[in-house]
């Protein structure tokens, strides 16, 4: 319906995949009776019986395609969208099927359009290749059928490389755009050199590869929780045992000529403070020791961490354990469901940075963590220089005055798949304009979901949730003024943002 309404007077080229009732049909054929080119692909047999009946009432002649199911498949995430196993398409047999119906219709010439899919996100240009020469065999196969295949939709599968790698894993591409085009015109030239048939018009769906990019999510850090380092002070000479222990391996890592291993002081202090907290529990220790002996280990960790070496590959798993564990924690004013949920529900990778201090060396590692009540609410996997890691670099900042933060390729499904999860609505959005000239506008196109909004989804009346508040406030023994007050602060709160804000 929305392309219809905004396809205008042009000959617009319109192709409805998915299932199909008989009302979406039929607004296909009135758009193709009003002139616009629409393509309607057939992905299961029972559509073309609804298909035919409709367009024979409205008078027009059906444009059709056909979408084939190929066993060809790709790998990573999305995977199942592509293959034999396929939610959407026809089988070999069908195919053959599909052009004896339309034969004997008399409507054989209405199939114009073959579509294959081979899967989302698709990492590897040899799949690709590998799918695209099946198809161009299906081609072939119907124009030896009589069938006069005109356009050929190579569907999508044009991956995003996320994580900047430019390799095969579900998060990038091995490939570029160019390499990607010359390998789908190649095989279908090639095929129709062969068989010297016609080449046909060529068209994508490559939705992730057109949006990704267009969208950035900016969010403010309201909070941080840093791991702070003090001077360590000796125990007690009768503190614990545990105790004693834990300081003894401190002053062992600060003398010269010592012998043990970097992972070995890490693994002792490990076991005394594990040690410590079994302890805690059953009440040997105080919560003062507790608090002393953890602080140690963070300065343990700190010391052995300035003597590792990133570029020791034995070094590497202790560096990201250490990382980890002394990462600072920020709280960003966002909801992790709501504008990147493909972050929680699948893993997705998408590249996060600061907005400010990118010309300083970043020294500090940190977590992200959005403002809903769930634990999954937080970033597992960060791109950083040297891969994927559990935690993003930063520079150093000042924690009173945090930046912002920019998630970026966030275009493709995150928007249509966010939910509601704690309430959280959509987000302001912007739309940003540069000019030739090098001007840009910043222009507000969204003011996101007020708390009002949100409310109406779980069937609560945010006027009735008004009234029921003020009958409460007339009823306290406050004066005018505090009453009028609390009430607007009320109200400004209901239709005010979902997200925190400073004001």
């Amino acid at each position: 319906m929305a392309v219809l309404a905004h396809a205008g007077m042009t000959r617009s080229v319109i192709v409805c995949n998915g299932y199909k009732d008989r009302e979406y049909i039929r607004l296909a054929l009135i758009g193709e009776k009003m002139g616009h080119k629409v393509y309607l692909v057939i992905e299961k047999m029972s559509e073309i019986a609804i298909v035919l009946e409709e367009a024979e009432r409205l008078s027009v002649v059906p444009r059709l395609g056909v979408r084939a199911r190929l066993a060809s498949q790709g790998s990573g995430k999305w995977q199942s969208s592509g293959g034999e196993k396929s939610k959407f398409g026809l089988a070999a047999t069908q195919v053959l099927q599909l052009v004896e119906t339309l034969r004997d219709a008399g409507r054989l010439d209405s199939l114009q359009l073959l579509h294959f899919h081979l899967g989302s996100q698709m990492a590897n240009i040899r799949d690709i290749a590998t799918g695209v020469r099946e198809s161009a065999r299906f081609y072939v196969e119907l124009h030896k059928l009589g069938v006069n295949i005109q356009c050929f939709d190579v569907g999508g599968g044009l991956g995003v490389d996320y994580e900047g790698t430019r390799s095969q894993s579900d998060c990038s591409v091995n490939y570029g755009l160019n390499e990607y085009a010359n390998n789908i015109i190649w095989a279908i030239g090639d095929a129709c050199e062969e068989h010297g048939l016609p080449h046909p018009t060529v068209i994508t769906e490559s939705g992730r590869a057109v949006t990704a990019h267009h969208t950035v999510l900016v969010s403010n850090i309201i909070g941080v929780e840093r791991n702070e380092y003090t001077e360590p002070t000796a125990p007690a000479e009768d503190a614990p045992r545990a105790l004693q222990n834990l300081w003894e391996t401190w002053q062992e890592m600060h003398k010269p000529g010592t012998r043990r291993s970097l992972r070995e002081w890490l693994h002792d202090s490990q076991m005394d403070l594990h040690d410590i907290h079994i302890g805690y529990s059953s009440g040997a220790f105080s919560l003062q020791e507790r608090a002393w002996a953890e602080q140690l280990y963070l300065s343990m960790c700190h010391e052995v961490q300035k003597q590792l070496d990133p570029q020791n590959r034995a070094h590497r798993p202790i560096i990201d354990e250490l990382q980890e564990r002394m990462a600072d924690k920020m709280y960003v004013n966002f909801s992790l469901f709501q504008s990147m949920p493909d972050a929680w529900g699948i893993d997705q990778l998408f590249p996060v940075l600061p907005l400010e201090g990118l010309d300083q060396v970043p020294e500090r590692r940190a977590v992200l963590l959005d403002i809903t009540c769930d634990s999954d609410g937080a970033i597992d996997h960060y791109i950083d220089g040297d891969g994927i890691a559990t935690t993003m670099p930063m520079p150093e900042y000042d924690p009173e005055n945090p930046p912002m933060l920019g998630f970026f390729m966030v275009g493709a499904y995150q928007e249509i798949l966010g939910n509601m999860h704690n309430l959280f609505g959509d987000t302001e959005a912007v739309d940003v304009f540069v000019f030739p000239d090098g001007n840009v506008e910043v222009e507000l196109s969204d003011e996101g979901d007020t708390v009002a909004d949100m409310l109406q989804y779980v069937q609560l009346d945010p006027k009735t949730l008004l009234t029921h508040f003020r009958d409460q406030v007339k009823q306290t023994d406050l004066d005018d003024a505090l009453q009028q007050q609390f009430l607007e602060e009320f109200e400004a709160g209901l239709y005010g943002y979902t997200y925190l804000e400073d004001e």
